[in-house]
């Protein structure tokens, strides 16, 4: 029976013989695996994986970023590269960990690509933009054409000729009918001096004469006082008779909006019956945030519309602005003043309101170009065709789809308005890991063409036994 030992001694020779040859041609399968790893650091490559949108977020075994929750992607990167990402996204806070804007660099992007990525560019230019301003309004009364009616003298209410809200009144139409003790002696007097003054007028005491006149002008000046009329007066010198009753006349025009006194209730003097209101005009009261009022000033055009009116509009001014800001909802309320001349506008009727405002010529940016990134905006600006360049951008209001640019933007510039968060994730992967997405198929965005890696065959031609 032939020995196994010459067998074994055989193949652990063999296995020193390959153990040899895969030392000595190290770094040749390094360089074939990794062939866009530089030569220096061949030796020290590490896989990783990382997320393409938060480059801060570095994990050495495959899952998802606990930010977005996009699946990280697979990364072979420089031992030294990787302990620098990884320490960065250890002690760094997500937004803070994204490379400065001065170490992005540009972007290249061929047809095919720009295709690839959906990438749409629009120009930034002036525009001529408005300050609108949509909220939610309440008709009210028009506050300067309140009206109260009150007793002059005391009395019993007899008869009230309006007896319920929501009914219009005019200047002069009787609006209730009082007894008054009062009243009743006034008359009374009026009627004794005025007969006491025609008796002594021819007799040969004018002081007398005199001193009865004036009584009688002075009786007659109080019931006018009291409310009563020319006519009442007239009537009651001409009959010579007392009004048991006074009937009381509306002093202004307008609609009742409250009835405070009853038949057959007692009033004193300055007691209140009705309240009227001119709803020929009335408010609608707004309210706006406390960063909107600066563009509302006293003047303003505004403009309601009503569900219960479809494609009608109003038009009115803003007439006030309250001085101080409600602490709760942090707003300001406004009034402005509508003319109501058919009654459409009811009181406590809610309404769209638009405060309108000058149209303002600024420099704007379509909103989708503008990247948040943490620590300020950021734009994509295409310089050369295909040729993309990072810019820090300062914004002011926004206007509908458009932003207000204070700086780093010019009238002309060219900027990405959709594909730019692709762009600069790219930009920063390849800032933090050198190569980006490159090894992506059709994703090689502006890296340099590399050099074909040799051909298996003809590389391993001199190797020991090939």
């Amino acid at each position: 029976m032939p020995s196994k030992k010459p067998l074994f001694i055989t193949l652990l020779a063999l296995l020193a013989v390959i153990a040899v040859a895969g030392y000595m041609t190290r770094g040749y399968w390094t360089a074939y695996l990794h062939p866009g790893v530089p030569k220096a650091a061949q030796l020290a490559i590490k896989e990783c994986y990382i997320c393409p949108m938060h480059t801060q977020i570095v994990r050495e075994k495959p899952g998802d970023c606990p930010i977005c929750g996009m699946s990280l992607v697979k990364k072979a990167v420089p031992s030294g590269k990787m302990e620098e990402m990884s320490g960065m996204a250890g002690t760094s806070h997500p937004a803070e960990g994204r490379p400065a804007l001065e170490g992005l660099g540009e972007v290249s992007l061929d047809p095919r690509q720009r295709m690839l990525a959906n990438v749409a560019t629009d120009m930034v230019m002036y525009e001529d933009v408005s300050q609108d301003i949509t909220t939610v309004g309440k008709v009210g009364y028009n506050e300067k054409t309140l009206k109260r009616v009150t007793a002059r003298f005391a009395g019993r209410v007899e008869r009230l000729y309006v007896n319920f809200t929501g009914e219009k009144v005019a200047k002069g139409a009787p609006i209730m009918s009082i007894y008054s003790p009062e009243l009743v002696t006034t008359q009374r007097e009026y009627l004794v001096a005025k007969e006491t003054a025609g008796r002594l007028k021819s007799s040969g005491f004018p002081e007398i004469s005199g001193a009865t006149g004036e009584v009688v002008e002075a009786a007659k000046t109080r019931m006018k006082l009291w409310g009563l009329t020319d006519q009442q007066v007239d009537e009651l010198d001409r009959t010579g008779k007392m009004q048991m009753r006074a009937e009381v006349y509306s002093p202004v025009s307008g609609t009742v909006v409250e009835i405070t006194a009853r038949e057959g209730d007692y009033l004193q003097e300055g007691s209140e019956v009705y309240k009227l209101a001119d709803l020929s005009r009335v408010w609608v009261l707004a309210e706006v945030y406390e960063y909107e009022f600066p563009k509302v000033g006293l003047g303003s055009t505004v403009e309601v519309t009503a569900e219960a009116y479809p494609g009608r509009r109003f038009t009115g001014r803003v007439v006030f602005i309250d001085p101080s800001v409600n602490p709760e909802s942090r707003t300001v309320r406004l009034r402005a003043e509508f003319d109501n001349t058919g009654g459409l506008l009811k009181p406590e009727m809610f309404v769209t309101a638009k405060v309108l405002s000058r149209n303002r010529r600024v420099l704007a940016v379509p909103a989708t170009a503008v990247l948040y990134t943490g620590k300020g905006n950021r734009a994509w600006v295409e310089t050369k065709p295909g040729v993309f360049e990072p810019r820090e951008v300062r914004v002011g209001p926004r206007y509908g789809e458009m932003f207000e640019v204070v700086s780093g933007l010019k009238d002309g510039d060219m900027v990405a308005t959709q594909g730019g968060f692709l762009i600069d994730s790219e930009a920063q992967l390849r800032e933090s890991a050198g190569g980006g997405m490159a090894g992506m198929p059709g994703m090689d965005m502006g890296a340099k063409p590399k050099e074909a890696a040799p051909k298996q065959k003809d590389s391993m031609k001199g190797m020991p036994g090939m």
